[in-house]
């Protein structure tokens, strides 16, 4: 499988030091499913550590569960260079699924 999840995970981390804002929607949430996250959170675990792959999991919950109620909920998020790295590398590209604030 494909790292195409990480497109998903990768725009709920939270970075603060260079990192670039995101806004993302509910698009991500219907796109893949919690498998294909988990996958993720699997791969980008070595790249971001067990703290940030923790919390991009709440964001993707976060984000699921106000996708339920409100079709058209985002979430803004940052996106450090490291899993934007990762997601070029595996020909992810974040624009489809993300635009920049």
């Amino acid at each position: 499988m494909k790292i195409l999840v990480t497109a998903a995970v990768a725009t709920l981390i939270s970075f603060p030091a260079c990192a670039e804002k995101v806004a993302v929607g509910c698009q991500l949430v219907t796109q893949y499913s919690e498998d294909q996250v988990g996958y993720l959170l699997g791969e980008a675990r070595s790249v971001i550590g067990d703290q940030e792959t923790n919390r991009i999991y709440g964001h993707y919950v976060s984000l699921r569960s106000a996708c339920q109620y409100d079709g058209a909920a985002t979430r803004v998020v940052n996106l450090p260079p490291a899993l934007r790295d990762l997601l070029a590398q595996n020909g992810v590209d974040i624009r489809r699924f993300a635009r920049r604030m």
